[in-house]
């Protein structure tokens, strides 16, 4: 199973939620000391341990190679408090949908 980090601009909370309710291997930058880090220097960070990125910011993320990053927009998932949950629930079904995915982009659905 693969390891996801989320991007800071995402709930923390659904990171810990992934874990919890579903088993997953999940991160939120700021429980590993990255929050506020340049998006270089994050995908970098998964690049070397072989970890996917999800995040909303595709601007920044785009340009990436060499890792699996997961896009999603905020405006997809449920609003106020049960983003967090919406977030690792679609998390949980991509992660089982794609247990071995490709380096490259992909969309949270």
């Amino acid at each position: 199973m693969i390891t996801v980090l989320i991007d800071e601009m995402l709930p923390a909370k659904a990171a810990a939620l992934a874990r919890e309710e579903h088993g997953l291997q999940t991160y939120h930058v700021s429980e590993l000391g990255l929050a506020h880090t340049d998006d270089a220097a994050i995908a970098q960070f998964a690049r070397v341990r072989s970890w996917a990125v999800l995040t909303e910011n595709v601007a920044d993320f785009a340009g990436e190679r060499g890792f699996v990053l997961v896009f999603t927009l905020r405006r997809t998932l449920p609003p106020g408090g049960a983003m967090a949950a919406g977030l690792a629930d679609r998390l949980a079904r991509w992660v089982a949908a794609n247990p071995e995915p490709f380096p490259g982009q992909h969309w949270l659905r």
